[in-house]
């Protein structure tokens, strides 16, 4: 498993199966499909290279870094469900590249992934 966090070094998501996670880890906001991640929406949202959470235009949405505490378990059935409800809505699964910059996004990772 992996954290997402902020620019304030916050937790705002995890990563565990290609799944991204809510704080609770009770809900998929996102999946990851390669390097690239996928929210409600049917397209790409954003990329991760370089232990960053990228979104198209380049800002800032995270950090990823190795929840090094995490104990394997098994994934519950809902959040299978879940992420394969937003796998089954992807219509356009392919991103222009993109130009990393180092500004960070003001809108947050979930909220990114809700629109």
């Amino acid at each position: 498993m992996y954290l997402i966090q902020n620019q304030n070094k916050e937790t705002v998501g995890y990563i565990q199966n290609m799944m991204i996670l809510d704080t609770t880890q009770e809900h998929v906001i996102g999946i990851l499909i390669g390097d690239c991640f996928f929210g409600k929406n049917k397209k790409v949202v954003g990329k991760i290279f370089n232990k960053t959470a990228y979104l198209l235009n380049g800002e800032m949405v995270g950090k990823i870094e190795l929840n090094k505490s995490f104990k394997n378990t098994a994934i519950k059935k809902s959040l299978m469900a879940q992420a394969w409800d937003i796998l089954m809505n992807i219509s356009e699964h392919t991103g222009a590249w993109i130009q990393e910059t180092k500004k960070w996004s003001k809108t947050d990772l979930a909220k990114n992934l809700e629109a």
